[in-house]
C-alpha cells in the first residue's frame, strides 16, 4: 500500500466556490481563428474537390453514426470504471458518475488546452476523492501504459496483417520499410510492456527507494525534473500489487479498445464507399492511426487526422478528398463531441478554463 505520508505541495487541491457560468471566450476565439485559416488555405488549393468531399460528407448514413456516437461516449464510462479499479488500493473511491464528470472535464481540457489539458483528470480526481495528487497523477500514467499496450497489439496485428496481403504494394519505401519489420518488433514490444507492468508489482518500498536512488546519482538539474515523475509512477505501482484488480484493469481497456474499434467501424459503414472494408482492416486502420496520432512514423507522421488520411489514401487507395472527410467526421466523433458535454460539467462544478490552464504550475 501506499504510504500515508503526502507532501503538503501534492495534498489534494481545495473545491473551488461554485461560481457563475462563463464561457471559455478565448478558445472559442482560437477555434474560430484557425477555422477561418484553413477554410481559407483549403479553399485556395486548386488541387481539392470539394463536391466530391462534400458528396462524401453527405452520404452519410445517420443511423450508423448515432451508434458511432454511443459507442464512443461508452468508452468514456469504461474510462471512469477502469480508473476507479486502479484507484481502489488507494483507498476509497468516488462514484463511477462523478469518475465520469471528471473524465469528461478532464478530456474537454485536452481538447480546448492541448498538452497541459492532461493534468486537468487527475488534479480534478484528487480533489473530488481528498488523496494526493501525485496519486492520481500515477493512475493516469498506468493508464496509458495500459493503453499503449493494446495500441502497439492492434498496430502489430495491422503490420503483420498488411504484410500478407497486397495492400503494401501500394506504399511508399519507408511505409513498406515499417510493414515488413514494425510488426513483430510491436509485438515484441508489447510483451515487453507487459512484463514491465508484471514486475512492478513485486516491488517493495525498499526497492521503490533504492530504484529513487538511482536517480539521485545524476546531474541536479536532470535529477530534480526525473524524481518526481519516477517516484509517481513507481507511487502507481501499488494499484498493480492485488493481481485480481492488475487482471481487471486489463480486461476492461482490451473491451475500450474494442469498443473503440466498435466506433471505427460504425463510422466505415456510415460511408458507403469504405462498406467494403473487413474488420482486419479496421483493425489495421485503428492501430496505424492510433500509433501515429502517438509517435511520428516513416511516412505517417504525427497527429490523427495526418495518420487517418495517410493511412487511407496510402494503403488502402481511398482518394483525398473522401479520405478527408473520414478523418474530419472521425476526429469530431472521437474528440470533439465530448467537448460540448465537458464544458458543461465545468461550469456546473464551478470550474473555469483559465484555472485549468494553470494546473501544471500549481501541482508544481
Amino acid at each position: 500500500m501506499i504510504s500515508s505520508h503526502v507532501d503538503t505541495i501534492s495534498s489534494a487541491p481545495p473545491r473551488p466556490a461554485p461560481k457563475s457560468a462563463s464561457i471559455p471566450w478565448v478558445a472559442l476565439l482560437v477555434v474560430v481563428v484557425v477555422g477561418y485559416i484553413l477554410y481559407r488555405a483549403a479553399t485556395g488549393s486548386e488541387g481539392f474537390d470539394w463536391s466530391r468531399f462534400g458528396n462524401t460528407l453527405r452520404s452519410l448514413d445517420l443511423s450508423y453514426v448515432a451508434l458511432a456516437i454511443l459507442l464512443i461516449l461508452l468508452t468514456y464510462l469504461g474510462r471512469a470504471i477502469r480508473w476507479e479499479i486502479m484507484m481502489r488500493p488507494l483507498g476509497p473511491t468516488p462514484s463511477i458518475w462523478r469518475l465520469f464528470v471528471g473524465t469528461s472535464i478532464g478530456f474537454t481540457a485536452i481538447v480546448i488546452l492541448g498538452r497541459p489539458g492532461e493534468f486537468v483528470r487527475p488534479w480534478w480526481i484528487a480533489r473530488e476523492s481528498g488523496t494526493a495528487f501525485s496519486s492520481q497523477l500515477a493512475v493516469w500514467l498506468f493508464e496509458r501504459i495500459y493503453d499503449l499496450l493494446v495500441v502497439i497489439l492492434f498496430f502489430g496485428y495491422g503490420l503483420i496483417h498488411l504484410s500478407g496481403g497486397d495492400i503494401v504494394s501500394r506504399a511508399g519505401p519507408e511505409l513498406k520499410l515499417v510493414i515488413s519489420s514494425g510488426g513483430t518488433l510491436a509485438l515484441l514490444g508489447a510483451g515487453i510492456c507487459l512484463a514491465f507492468i508484471f514486475v512492478l508489482r513485486f516491488l517493495n518500498d525498499a526497492q521503490r527507494q533504492s530504484l529513487l536512488g538511482l536517480i539521485d546519482r545524476l546531474p541536479n538539474a536532470l535529477a530534480s525534473r526525473l524524481r518526481p515523475l519516477v517516484g509517481n509512477f513507481l507511487e502507481g505501482a501499488a494499484a498493480c500489487c492485488d493481481p485480481r484488480l492488475q487482471w481487471l484493469v486489463i480486461f476492461y481497456t482490451l473491451i475500450e479498445w474494442l469498443i473503440i474499434a466498435a466506433c471505427y467501424w460504425a463510422l466505415f459503414q456510415a460511408f458507403p464507399v469504405t462498406r467494403s472494408l473487413s474488420v482486419n482492416d479496421i483493425i489495421t486502420i485503428v492501430g496505424l492511426v492510433s500509433f501515429g496520432a502517438v509517435v511520428q512514423l516513416p511516412g505517417i507522421g504525427g497527429g490523427m487526422q495526418v495518420a487517418t488520411i495517410a493511412v487511407l489514401t496510402q494503403l488502402f487507395g481511398f482518394g483525398f478528398e473522401v479520405a478527408s472527410s473520414l478523418a474530419l467526421t472521425l476526429w469530431v466523433i472521437s474528440f470533439v463531441l465530448i467537448v460540448p458535454l465537458g464544458v458543461a460539467l465545468a461550469l456546473r462544478e464551478g470550474l473555469s478554463f483559465s484555472k485549468m490552464r494553470n494546473l501544471n504550475q500549481e501541482a508544481r
